[in-house]
């Protein structure tokens, strides 16, 4: 366990609980601990009860007996930021409801650009790296250029360039000459925005411009699906693997009767004709 010093003198750990995580970085017995750091088995018992009771260690379950993992620096962080967001949640107005039917099922709703912005910076970077999917309509795309500010809409789109997401992305046929007639009619505002379309790391295919012909997008990570109307000024985050396996399988359906593009040249296509 290679921990920070800064984030153990925080926690305020002992010399034996510091000891114990140190040797519990893959699933041992409590036995196997107490031998392996010398430490008396009363102590280890005593001291790993408490870790448990700080979520700084998981009991995992092996034939009829347990064994236990300390969490790694990151999945403590990762721990530390959800409950952020909870109390965030729970302090903060125009916040709307959170559900939690289980332990690992969760179902939020976000309010306004102020809310729902952050939020998509936060999943994307729980999932750097990683190949996500969406789902967009032309008319989602007016709707967000139209609603948010050209810094909100830089931040939203940076956040899939800083995480290094992969856009797995399905758009109907008239999205971009929907982007460059957007641009035309205000090239100040729009063609600097439109411009953080460009660059990403993606995957695009088109579907005909009568499917999916709705306000509301979707964005599919790896256990989480968001779905976002801007026009409404809302977003639903799913924590659910169910779910957003669904719309995981949904997608590659509709995906596999569209044509694939080639996204970042038509983007440069637009900003082309525009500068012509």
């Amino acid at each position: 366990m290679m921990w920070d010093k800064k984030i153990l003198k925080m926690l305020g750990l002992s010399d034996v609980s510091i000891e114990l995580l140190r040797s519990m970085s893959t699933a041992k017995s409590l036995s196997h601990v107490a031998k392996e750091t010398g430490i008396p088995r009363t102590s280890v018992a005593f001291t790993l009860k408490e870790l448990l009771e700080r979520k700084l260690v998981n009991q995992v379950k092996f034939g009829k007996r347990y064994r236990y993992i300390a969490l790694t620096q990151q999945q403590f962080v990762l721990e530390l930021q959800n409950i952020i967001d909870e109390v965030t949640i729970a302090t903060e107005t125009k916040k709307g409801a959170r559900i939690k039917t289980a332990k690992e099922n969760e179902f939020i709703i976000h309010v306004g650009p102020k809310e729902i912005i952050p939020t998509f910076a936060r999943i994307a970077s729980l999932n750097k790296n990683e190949r996500i999917k969406a789902i967009q309509h032309h008319r989602s795309y007016l709707d967000q250029i139209h609603k948010l500010t050209p810094e909100q809409f830089r931040s939203f789109n940076k956040s899939i360039i800083d995480n290094h997401l992969v856009v797995d992305g399905i758009l109907n046929e008239g999205a971009y000459d929907s982007y460059e007639k957007e641009i035309t009619s205000d090239p100040q505002r729009y063609k600097e925005s439109t411009k953080t379309l460009e660059g990403r790391m993606a995957d695009y295919t088109v579907f005909p411009n009568d499917r999916f012909n709705y306000d509301s997008e979707i964005w599919i990570f790896k256990d989480t699906t968001l779905i976002i109307n801007w026009h409404e000024d809302v977003a639903i985050e799913i924590i659910n693997k169910n779910m957003t396996g669904f719309m995981r399988e949904m997608f590659e359906y509709v995906k596999a009767g569209g044509k694939k593009v080639d996204h970042n040249k038509m983007i440069r296509e637009v900003l082309k004709g525009i500068n012509a």
